[in-house]
């Protein structure tokens, strides 16, 4: 079974909601997905004209979504730099734990318990997790942000502008309500 790219910024409300989707198909053995961290920038666009009103709306379109899955979204306090709870991302699949890691961080950050950008909080979730975390600061530090900041050429060289994405026979889906048509492209029924 190939793997599927499946690219997600643990900030994204949307990607909560198919890596929810995604994480029970994983596990039930119907797919294997290429876990990619794809950090946006959203500081820029934050406090312009319209931002309150869009953020208002996605919130309430996502959590349309997320509700009849079970799953808890409530809006950040801050706009957030998520590059950290990437990298543990990054971490935890050198161990096999990034499943747990996904899934712990996602409903951590939406119920508002977690800054992703806040390295001990990251640890602690990457213990929680079955990693050993000792490392995990010059990992940060180093080797993990060059392959974070390869992974994120890569992925825009391949057409990746947001999240979530998945890539399926070198064709983009993007967004959460691509992602079954994704996964009917790769010829997996669901």
């Amino acid at each position: 079974m190939n793997e599927i790219p499946f690219y997600i910024d643990l900030k994204s409300p949307y990607s909560y909601v198919s890596a929810h989707r995604a994480l029970a198909l994983s596990r039930s053995g119907k797919v294997v997905f290429d876990w990619l961290p794809y950090t946006l920038d959203i500081s820029g666009r934050a406090g312009g004209p319209g931002w309150r009103q869009r953020v208002r709306y996605l919130y309430r379109d996502v959590r349309r979504f997320a509700t009849p899955l079970g799953l808890t979204i409530r809006g950040p306090e801050r706009v957030y730099d998520s590059t950290i709870a990437q990298l543990g991302l990054l971490y935890a699949k050198q161990s096999g734990k990034h499943e747990a890691y996904i899934e712990k961080i996602f409903s951590m950050f939406f119920q508002r318990e977690l800054a992703p950008d806040d390295i001990s909080a990251v640890k602690t979730q990457l213990d929680g997790c079955g990693c050993d975390s000792s490392g995990f600061q010059d990992f940060a530090s180093g080797e993990g942000r060059s392959l974070l900041a390869s992974i994120q050429k890569e992925a825009e060289e391949a057409g990746v502008f947001g999240v979530p994405s998945l890539i399926v026979n070198g064709e983009l889906f993007w967004g959460q309500d691509r992602f079954d048509m994704a996964l009917a492209q790769a010829g997996i029924s669901l």
